[in-house]
């Protein structure tokens, strides 16, 4: 969601917390060994992920305003000893059950380093383990959930939980030339067969383009422009896997490539097309399951283009 820090300083008079954003002064995180640190810490992820996700940024100070939390100027974490290896772990080691589905980011300025926190929503309830407690997200605050509601959460487990990870191959690097291949892959995590399912992809226009190398037909959607940035969109679903099934079983793997029949998506740069990578665009990406929210996310341009 933040691809800089100047994206943060942005925010400043011009944000305000919100069911899906929260800001956190740095120091929140200025001493991790003290139980209650790492205990707010939690309860400010968990809360996202039972509720319907979001992001929390430590280093950015609030300013009232008319009854709001607008972002006020940085504040950064000064505790140097504070990673996003060391925060990682905090929450792996502290949430039953084991929450993974989040993404930290790391910042750095003169004062310090500013951390950003994506959440995905969870599949089931998250629990704090150190104080025993389930949150959730409430308009701009993190509350203790009743017994309805965590049961409410927990019947997010009778719908397939599936998630999309992409790999980049880079077989041509010239200076003057750069092709970049997709490999998209699915994995159902949950506990639920995924009958259904449609994976949208949209990558650069017009550097995009669909190599037909595999057997099976992918769907050309046409340009669309999400989060300003122009892209192609291609769609692959589980309804035109041709002879063979398209469901995902619980804890499959699947590579939608030309080793399961899926034809390629390339991106080629050039000195005359560069042009249209200045806004530095990412790969997005919409994942649509039967029965399940619909989830959306990208992989950011410094982790697929090295032009």
């Amino acid at each position: 969601m933040f691809e800089s820090i100047d994206e943060i300083r942005a925010l400043e008079g011009a944000e305000a917390e919100s069911v899906s954003l929260e800001f956190k002064h740095g120091d929140k995180l200025a001493d991790l060994r003290n139980n209650d640190t790492k205990s707010d810490f939690i309860k400010t992820v968990t809360a996202f992920a039972n509720a319907g996700g979001g992001v929390a940024i430590y280093g950015i100070s609030e300013a009232r305003q008319d009854g709001l939390s607008l972002a006020g100027p940085l504040a950064p974490v000064t505790n140097r000893t504070v990673t996003q290896d060391r925060l990682r772990e905090i929450v792996l080691s502290n949430t039953d059950p084991v929450l993974n589905e989040f993404e930290i980011k790391s910042f750095a300025t003169d004062a310090g380093n500013v951390f950003v926190i994506t959440v995905e929503p969870g599949y089931t309830a998250y629990q704090n383990k150190i104080d025993q407690r389930f949150y959730q997200r409430i308009d701009a605050s993190a509350v203790p959930m009743y017994c309805f509601a965590i049961r409410d959460v927990m019947n997010r487990r009778t719908t397939p939980h599936v998630t999309a990870s992409f790999k980049i191959d880079r077989p041509v690097q010239q200076g003057e030339r750069h092709v970049y291949y997709m490999r998209p892959s699915i994995s159902n995590a949950g506990n639920l067969t995924a009958s259904h399912w449609v994976l949208q992809i949209g990558a650069p226009a017009p550097l995009a383009e669909l190599e037909q190398q595999g057997d099976y037909r992918v769907i050309q959607l046409g340009t669309q422009t999400v989060g300003g940035h122009r892209a192609s969109w291609f769609e692959l679903s589980s309804e035109r896997c041709g002879p063979t099934t398209g469901r995902l079983l619980p804890g499959e793997t699947r590579a939608l490539d030309a080793t399961t029949g899926f034809a390629r998506v390339s991106i080629t740069i050039t000195p005359e097309t560069v042009r249209h990578i200045e806004t530095r665009p990412p790969i997005q990406w919409t994942l649509m399951v039967d029965n399940a929210p619909k989830r959306s996310g990208e992989v950011p341009y410094d982790e697929w283009c090295t032009w």
